[in-house]
């Protein structure tokens, strides 16, 4: 090892003249102009590539099991539903339930090809297991229920509940895997420590270069020196400009996450959420007086999306335990669903702002259903108002809920380019820019040098 004695010697040796001097300037400002060029190009890589996870990885599968939830869930509830018209189901709704559970298969198929995390496997295993055991107790179901065998019903039952405790939670763990890796790439793409290392280091490299040029003057009696004065130009530019990339970009995605990432989960939810309780009437419905089960989880998904069973909002609906019909959301799984989408602005609210009015009227046909079906003699009248009215008002808040999704997916997917694109140039920006800062402070100090040769 060389001494440190022998190293400081040296360089005081150098520095006693001015051209040694101004070498040991010179090192010492590409230095600075090196860290300012690896801390951009480093922050702006690492930035970029946490929007890369987002956008083209975990934002995707993220979506596709989202929709993968909603197949199933349509499936599960159309199938109850044309179960209900007994004999030979509607085609029209026989051809949606194939058609979910189609691209709910499709969508598991393509997100087990792409592989995915580890944690992904589990969810992705179940799906692919159970989803054919479903479809088969369903067509056991419908066989017998073509036949007139009540045995029909049992299987349709069990069908469901391996819908609504095995596939649909497995579901929602795919999703909520990748819900984690977009939090960890989110917090990677938006690190507050990134633009305060570009500005110090930016800081740095300004500070010496205008403190090289007020040397320069007092020793030289010159002015300017014109390559230090435009490498200082240059560094200023590309710190300004990588520092406002970084803004843009945070900019972006914290609409992308308020305007569309979580409308779109709560849209996601509200949807899933009313599906399941159009399911439960027809199942309660089917099981002709020995539906309580079904009725009961139908009030908890209804107080969930933020209603109680009388089709009242929960804030204007008397506070539980105080009358019978009383009811609040349990708030371990959080707020009432509903509100929350409304409460979510953004430019894509418009989509949104039907959802709570379409549920209403749902909910409205729902209970007079429940009520006809509870009388003496009114229980063919109340699969008629459910098979009629009911699937006609469901169906528009279906619709309204799936098009709020699709524009939040939209959303989602533009803020991510919007943001990708704002990073861009950063990297290929900071290193032409810095290089040719490089050469014109070489450039600037081998100019006085040069005249002490000469003198």
């Amino acid at each position: 090892m060389i001494p440190v004695r022998r190293v400081v010697a040296g360089l005081r040796a150098r520095s006693a003249t001015t051209p040694g001097l101004l070498r040991l300037l010179s090192a010492g400002l590409l230095g600075a102009t090196l860290l300012l060029w690896l801390t951009a190009f480093g922050t702006g890589l690492s930035r970029a590539d946490a929007i890369d996870t987002v956008r083209n990885d975990a934002g995707p599968s993220f979506v596709a099991a989202q929709r993968i939830h909603a197949d199933l869930s349509v499936a599960d509830a159309t199938v109850a539903r044309a179960f209900l018209a007994g004999g030979v189901e509607p085609v029209a709704q026989r051809r949606v339930y194939e058609e979910s559970v189609a691209s709910a298969s499709r969508r598991v198929v393509d997100l087990a090809r792409t592989g995915g995390p580890l944690e992904a496997r589990e969810p992705l295993t179940t799906l692919a297991r159970e989803i054919p055991t479903y479809t088969g107790l369903v067509e056991r179901a419908r066989t017998n229920n073509r036949l007139g065998n009540v045995v029909g019903a049992a299987y349709l039952r069990q069908a469901s509940t391996l819908m609504q405790y095995t596939i649909l939670p497995a579901a929602d763990a795919l999703a909520a895997v990748d819900a984690g890796r977009i939090d960890a790439s989110y917090d990677r793409a938006t690190a507050w420590y990134h633009p305060v290392l570009v500005a110090l280091a930016g800081l740095a490299c300004l500070a010496g270069l205008v403190a090289v040029q007020v040397l320069l003057y007092r020793r030289t009696n010159r002015v300017f020196n014109l390559p230090l004065v435009a490498a200082t130009a240059l560094v200023a530019g590309v710190l300004g400009y990588t520092l406002s990339a970084f803004a843009a970009e945070r900019s972006a995605l914290r609409d992308g996450r308020d305007d569309a990432f979580q409308p779109m989960t709560l849209v996601a939810q509200a949807r899933g959420l009313g599906l399941r309780a159009w399911g439960d009437e027809s199942l309660a419905l089917i099981a002709r007086g020995n539906g309580t089960l079904f009725d009961q989880d139908a009030v908890r998904v209804t107080q969930r999306l933020g209603y109680d069973e009388s089709g009242r909002a929960l804030n204007d609906a008397p506070a539980a335990g105080t009358t019978s019909g009383g009811a609040t959301a349990d708030e371990a799984l959080g707020p009432p669903v509903l509100p929350a989408v409304a409460a979510a602005g953004g430019p894509d609210a418009q989509p949104r702002a039907g959802l709570a009015g379409a549920w209403e009227q749902y909910q409205k046909t729902s209970v007079q259903v429940r009520a006809g079906a509870a009388q003496p003699g009114g229980f063919q009248q109340a699969v008629k108002l459910a098979l009629t009215d009911g699937t006609a008002t469901f169906g528009r808040y279906d619709r309204t809920a799936d098009a709020a999704l699709t524009a939040s997916e939209r959303r989602f997917a533009a803020t991510l380019a919007d943001a990708s694109d704002d990073l861009a140039p950063v990297a290929v920006a900071a290193t032409v820019v810095l290089v040719g800062a490089t050469a014109l402070t070489i450039a600037g100090f081998q100019v006085r040098i040069n005249e002490y040769r000469r003198a």
